[in-house]
């Protein structure tokens, strides 16, 4: 045999062997492979599980935050309606007593200025109120158009989170 031949026979083992060493390396590594994929998955899912929990968790206490604040809205209005009737009444008997010494008329006149601050805070207030509700029904109906969320998010330069919440909001209070 000459030197060409022995090259081929040398570099044939060669490759053979260096085959076989990738392929025993390969089978070792694919029945590793199964085993890492169901403990990652079953990581995942206990993962999602937590975040579930802490989702619902938080969504129970803005729910809760939610009454309170309603209840405190209601509050203010029935206060703001006392207030009113009070105003009115006083100003009344201001007008039948014409005779008023006029430290009471300073006095009035800045109850009349703080009510009138109290006033414009609170009708702002309101309107932000029903802004704020305005742009959370908008979100409803287009969501029930079939609109996704993405869209509506970047309509109203929100987050696609902070969409999903509101709608999941609606869900739970009309199902309840």
């Amino acid at each position: 045999m000459g030197i060409i031949e022995w090259l081929v026979l040398i570099s044939t083992i060669s490759t053979l062997s260096f085959s076989w060493a990738v392929y025993l390396i390969n089978l070792h590594n694919s029945k590793n492979l199964p085993e890492k994929i169901k403990e990652d998955e079953e990581r995942l899912i206990q993962l999602m599980g937590r975040v579930r929990i802490f989702v619902d968790s938080k969504i129970e206490i803005l729910e809760v935050k939610m009454k309170e604040l309603n209840d405190l809205i209601s509050q203010v209005n029935d206060l703001y309606s006392k207030l009113v009737l009070e105003v009115s009444e006083y100003q009344k008997n201001i007008k039948t007593n014409s005779k008023i010494s006029y430290e009471e008329k300073k006095e009035v006149e800045a109850n009349s200025e703080n009510f009138e601050k109290t006033l414009e805070e609170t009708i702002e207030k309101r309107e932000t109120k029903k802004t704020e509700m305005t742009r959370e029904e908008q979100i409803i109906e287009l969501y029930n158009q079939g609109i996704e969320e993405a869209e509506i998010a970047k309509k109203f330069g929100m987050g696609i989170g902070e969409v999903r919440l509101i709608i999941d909001l609606f869900h739970r209070t009309k199902s309840k």
